[in-house]
Order: C-alpha cells, then structure tokens, then sequence
C-alpha cells in the first residue's frame, strides 16, 4: 500500500555538499543519494524499521558502492575504457578492469527535490575515456519512495551515443545493483532468494538464481536483534531486450547486479540511447509473492 503522508511529510537534509538523505517528519532516514569525483550511488537504503540493506565502500572491491551504476568495456571512436573500477589497485595491476578507466564529469549540478512520497534525483554526466574524450552521455534518474510496506529507491540510467556509435561490449563488469549489506548474507546466516512467479526459491546464489531467469531476486536474513529483513533487485526496464528476467549477477558475498551485458554486446547508434532501470525494495519480515506484487503495482 502507498503512503498517505502529505507532501510536506519528507524533506532532503543535507551536512557537506555532495548527498542527501530523504527523511521523514519523524527524521526516519529511508535512503541516501550523493555522488563523488568518480560516480554516484545510494546509501543507505532503510527497510521501513530502520534496518539499512546495502554496503557503502565493501573491503574487498570499495568501487561496490550501496546501489549504484558500472559499465566495463565500453567503446567509442575506437578508444575502450571501463567505468567499472573507478580507480587503480597496485594489488591487481594487471586486472583488465583496473585498467583503461574512464572518467565522468558531471555536466550541471544534480537536481534533487522532494516528492509527495519520497524524493527525486536527476544526474546528467559525461562518461570520458582515458584522454579525456568524451564517449557518451547519461542521464541518471534516482526515485526515492515510501510505500508503506517497504521502500523503494528505482533508478534509470540512460545512456546516449552523442559522439559516436558506442559498444558496450560483452562483460561481467556489468551494468546496475547493488553491494549487499553483510547482515543479509549467507555468511552471516541468510539467504539468497528467486522469485519465479508462485514459485520462491531459497538457498546459495548458484543454487537459486546466478544466471538463471527469474523475476526478482533478493537477500534476506533473521538478523540478531533486529529482526527479518531483506533487499530485493527487480528490473524495471532494458530498451536492449524484452526480457526482464535476466541476466542476474549474483554472488554469496553480496554482489547482485543485472547485467545485460553478461553475454551479449549492447550497441548504441549514433544519436540513440540505451535505457536501463532497476527496482529496489528494503522490506522488513519475509518476502512472499504476494508482498512482492503488491510492491510492484505501488510502484508503478
């Protein structure tokens, strides 16, 4: 069910330039979005009991941040660059994707505002390769909404070949999730869930949905003291394909991304755009088919 608060209900409160938090009259934090040198990502992402579900910098790849955009192996005017990692690890000097990286620059300060039941952020960026020449343009829309029995953050990536036909050639290193929040992980007792129309399947990432058609997957725990809670991916739009039940990217240790790229070459024509969107619900307790659908048609 939505929420019948009234517009004036939710605020952005912002310390340092750089981010938000979308807060409530009570000062309940339901998610943050902000943005540094090198891209822009949310965290945190709250169930409506307060209980946060993503990673913001995780130890092993701190380029996996909350919910956010990434894209290796692009190509444009024959130059390639990753927009993947966002900086170079003397530990992996020789890892393709820590290599050839790309840069953005954001063409105008972020639009950010508040909405009846939530908030509302507009990035629009350049994506560089490596010399500085420009590759393509992204406009990046973040939704931010309260709907009562979970919350949701959707974000929208469009990216346009304005300088050029562009290919986003075939990779892991692909394309919008999320870095899971580690209390929701099977090493701390949770589970990896598939939904797959009445059917919900649980267990390990490869036993229950990493390359497998589904759909939405999520994460979810009985967590010590704060109760069951969980994060569910869904995707809401891929201009590249009909499918919206795949490729999912998922690992044990938090990784879940779609990636359209995971088999196939995404190519942009000259002057066209390349949309993607996913759906993300922090809910509180257990996720049914029900709930899930009722998340779904709240959110439309």
């Amino acid at each position: 069910m939505t929420s019948s608060r009234p517009a004036s209900a939710f605020t952005l409160r912002q310390g340092l330039p750089g981010g938000w938090h979308v807060c409530d009259a009570t000062n309940r934090i339901l998610a943050g979005v902000g943005h540094n040198a090198h891209r822009a990502w949310a965290f945190p992402f709250n169930t409506p009991r307060g209980v946060n579900t993503v990673q913001e910098y995780a130890f092993d790849h701190p380029f996996h941040n909350g919910l956010f955009v990434g894209q290796g192996n692009v190509r444009q005017g024959g130059r390639m660059a990753n927009f993947w990692a966002v900086h170079a690890d003397f530990r992996q000097a020789t890892n393709p994707a820590m290599n050839d990286l790309g840069h953005l620059r954001y063409d105008r300060d972020p639009q950010a505002a508040a909405t009846p039941d939530g908030a509302r952020f507009t990035y629009r960026t350049t994506w560089l390769a490596v010399d500085g020449t420009p590759m393509l343009d992204e406009e990046r829309i973040w939704i931010v909404r309260d709907l009562g029995d979970a919350t949701l953050v959707e974000i929208a990536s469009a990216k346009t070949a304005a300088y050029g036909e562009v290919e986003c050639g075939v990779t892991k290193f692909g394309s919008i999730g999320a870095r899971v929040q580690p209390q929701l992980l099977p090493m701390c007792g949770g589970q990896v869930v598939a939904l797959d129309g009445a059917d919900v399947r649980r267990g390990l990432a490869d036993e229950v949905a990493a390359g497998r058609a589904c759909d939405a997957v999520a994460y979810e725990a009985e967590i010590p003291r704060l109760g069951r809670a969980g994060l569910c991916l869904v995707i809401a739009g891929n201009t590249a394909s009909p499918d919206r039940r795949g490729p999912w990217f998922l690992r044990d240790y938090g990784m879940a991304m779609f990636n359209p790229t995971m088999r196939d070459a995404v190519r942009i024509a000259d002057a066209a755009t390349w949309s993607v969107a996913l759906r993300c619900f922090a809910y509180d307790g257990a996720i049914t088919p029900e709930r899930f659908a009722a998340w779904q048609r709240a959110a439309q």
